[in-house]
């Protein structure tokens, strides 16, 4: 029994180190092409054509406008057409958006006149009267102070417009909006959630055709192979405790980097900024822009501000190198049980090359990409449920042992001695 679980727990293992590689893989993917911030532009480009299906050639563009805004768009790199992906936001709150379109409808955002016509046709849509967009637009001009909210929002146009029913207006749109919203960013995680599916599956393919890992074949060497076995199983909790660091949910990296630089800083800076909270979708520039404000007249503001963002850099590069410290500790953890993950001397595992042999063995590496597209999740999962089952087995069996032993021990006591015939 204990064999079997072993072989198990061997092979599992395996995948689980393999997969740790893949989900690294799917990390970078994803921040270098800034799928979220894609599949955001698609979803809310979507959600503007929904809301007003007259807009359906100008949804996107009016769509990127607003996520690469400066208030919005967590990026600092320029606006060039090879990394203009990297311009969009990754996340977005209601009233952020909301504000951002009545910003270009008013003009107190520069954008082109077909986009600030499709933002007023969008306020339309959602109930407000064009008239009052159209005076909005106009008397916009002369206020100083820019919006930052939709209570701002409404504040502001109650002020120009000195009329009530801009207010209740702006209220009714923003909860349709808010509503249209809800369903966008539903609709942008399963997108992402369907991507980085994908993303899994072809690295699988890719390093399961690379370190050329056939499902059969490995289940064959750990359940043959003692010494190996015996060595994975050693250093499956070790390896269980890498992967659990480089899948745990580290804290928000703002947030890190806030709480660092406030602990470091003075009483007066700390009572300032004692009511700030960072949101799980802040940016950057907004919450250095919050802190900026909470900071008030605070002296050395600008010193301030430029040891928070030095301490944002160091905790993304920390950050980075933990991650990268993580898979190299469980990879030298898995070096060391003697299974070769990677075919040594730039040799195949089935020939002196790499594509020599492969013809037997590609269902086995298709069943290898099935399995390793289950993700590093599954896999540290079942070695954990592994690992505990095999400690009850074992407890078990050597209960049974003592128990076996005990009771042997008690008749051997009990056994009258042979009688002896006095003829």
């Amino acid at each position: 029994m204990l064999d079997s679980l072993d072989s198990l727990i061997a092979f599992v293992l395996i995948m689980l180190v393999v997969s740790l590689v893949i989900t690294i893989a799917v990390q970078m993917t994803s921040a270098a092409f800034n799928l979220r911030g894609l599949n955001l532009l698609n979803g809310l480009s979507s959600t503007f054509a929904a809301i007003a299906p007259d807009l359906r050639q100008n949804t996107k563009d009016l769509a990127r406008l607003i996520l690469k805004g400066p208030i919005l768009s967590d990026s600092f790199l320029p606006n060039w057409p090879v990394i203009r992906w990297w311009r969009h936001s990754s996340a977005i709150r209601t009233d952020e958006v909301f504000d951002a379109i009545h910003r270009i409808a008013t003009g107190r955002r520069p954008a082109s006149s077909t986009l600030k016509e499709s933002a007023q046709t969008l306020f339309v849509a959602l109930g407000m009267d064009e008239k009052t967009i159209s005076d909005a637009a106009a008397n916009c001009h002369s206020l100083q102070e820019p919006a930052k909210s939709v209570a701002d929002t409404a504040s502001d146009a109650v002020r120009s417009l000195s009329d009530e029913k801009v207010r209740a207006q702006v209220q009714a749109a923003y909860q349709k909006f808010q509503y249209w919203t809800d369903i966008c960013q539903e609709r942008v995680q399963q997108w992402f959630t369907m991507h980085t599916r994908i993303a899994t599956i072809f690295f699988a393919l890719v390093f399961a055709s690379w370190l050329q890992l056939d499902t059969v074949d490995i289940f064959k060497l750990v359940s043959s192979n003692r010494a190996l076995r015996d060595k994975l199983v050693a250093e499956s909790n070790v390896i269980a405790s890498q992967a659990e660091k480089a899948l745990g949910a580290s804290p928000n990296v703002l947030q890190e980097a806030y709480e660092t630089w406030r602990n470091q800083s003075d009483e007066n800076v700390k009572t300032a900024v004692a009511l700030i909270k960072v949101e799980p979708n802040d940016t950057r520039e907004r919450l250095t822009g919050r802190i900026e404000q909470a900071l008030g007249s605070v002296g050395n503001k600008g010193a301030l501000l430029k040891s928070f963002n030095d301490t944002v850099d160091r905790t993304v590069t920390d950050a980075l190198k933990k991650q990268a410290s993580d898979y190299a500790a469980a990879k030298a953890d898995f070096d060391n049980s003697g299974f070769d993950l990677f075919p040594k001397n730039n040799q195949g595992r089935w020939g002196n090359r790499w594509y020599d042999g492969w013809e037997g063995h590609i269902w086995g590496v298709l069943f290898s990409v099935g399995l390793l597209s289950l993700g590093a999740p599954f896999w540290y999962n079942a070695l954990k449920n592994l690992s505990s089952l095999r400690s009850t087995v074992a407890q078990n069996i050597s209960n049974e042992q003592k128990q076996a032993q005990t009771q042997g021990d008690r008749g051997s006591q009990s056994k009258p001695p042979p009688t002896v015939s006095p003829y």
